[in-house]
């Protein structure tokens, strides 16, 4: 008796699991039968928003402290299940840090290719979770702002406008994961709003300045350790994503 009951159990939890996609497939404008992808569509999409970026691994930077930045860019899907997705983007990410000691940014701007598994929840709107990794190639950096300097007894300031692009590493390349909420708005089109953090695994800085980061000035901050820099950021982003098949 105890085995039979365990089989219906088992039998039970498939229906559940398959009945949900075998409605969708045969009525999937019906509002009441669950809003995901049961064709399996791919999908391409516009997104945007705020990337809240910090540099670890050097104490002339202030972790704490947030570079503000856009994040702009194009994503796509191939579902293996209408509740799973491989997913890869190519976005403009304006990453870097804010120094700890004056009023100074390095400004980082990458192209950026993340790529990564993500899975839905529930029905519309669906609320999904996702990681993977990410790679980035330079596009240009600075450091901009202004410091203080000490000549005879008085502190003079000074501005800054530095390109320091050829003392970084081009390539960058780390870990993602996130989650987010998308709604249906029609059959062809969702809207969503997502939060990610990624962390960079590569040293930033390739050891060929003399001076840290190519600053050509040795005097305008108390000597800081630098260990291995990486990018770290977080990111609230929005756009919508195109079903090329309705659902």
């Amino acid at each position: 008796m105890h085995y039979k009951f365990r089989v219906s159990i088992f039998i039970v939890g498939l229906i559940t699991l398959i009945l949900p996609d075998t409605l969708c497939a045969q009525n999937p404008t019906d509002p009441q039968i669950f809003a995901y992808n049961v064709r399996k569509s791919p999908t391409v999409g516009l997104k945007g928003g705020v990337l809240l970026s910090t540099i670890t691994g050097d104490d002339a930077i202030d972790e704490f402290a947030k570079r503000i930045g856009p994040q702009i860019g194009i994503t796509g899907a191939l579902y293996f299940h209408p509740k799973l997705s491989i997913r890869g983007e190519l976005n403009y990410e304006a990453k870097g840090g804010k120094f700890a000691n004056n009023d100074m940014k390095m400004n980082l701007n990458y192209a950026s290719l993340p790529i990564y598994l993500k899975f839905n929840f529930i029905r519309d709107p669906e609320i999904y979770i996702y990681g993977g990794g990410y790679a980035s190639y330079l596009i240009s950096a600075k450091t901009t702002g202004t410091y203080e300097i000490i000549i005879e007894e008085d502190f003079v300031s000074e501005s800054i406008d530095e390109d320091i692009s050829a003392n970084l590493n081009k390539l960058d390349a780390g870990i993602l994961a996130g989650f987010g909420v998308q709604g249906r708005f029609n059959r062809n089109l969702d809207i969503f709003i997502d939060f990610r953090y990624t962390q960079g695994f590569i040293n930033l800085d390739n050891g060929t300045a003399d001076i840290r980061y190519n600053f050509n000035y040795d005097e305008f901050w108390p000597e800081q350790e630098l260990d291995k820099p990486k990018n770290k950021s977080f990111m609230l982003t929005t756009g919508f994503i195109i079903y090329l098949i309705p659902r």
